[in-house]
């Protein structure tokens, strides 16, 4: 995948929708992932790939 953000950028995104309890800060998380992959499914299965192949750092 061309142009994937920095993961440091995707780990806060996922903690703003995981982590947190304000729904603005959720949806907005939420709404990066999408931006950035196209899918909230195409963002998991990125990260999952990166996990599997030991190269989440």
């Amino acid at each position: 995948m061309n142009n994937v953000p920095p993961e440091s950028l995707i780990r806060t995104w996922v903690w703003m929708m995981s982590e947190n309890n304000e729904p603005e800060l959720m949806n907005k998380g939420r709404e990066n992932l999408v931006n950035a992959f196209g899918s909230l499914q195409k963002a998991i299965e990125y990260i999952e790939q990166k996990v599997a192949s030991g190269d989440e750092n």
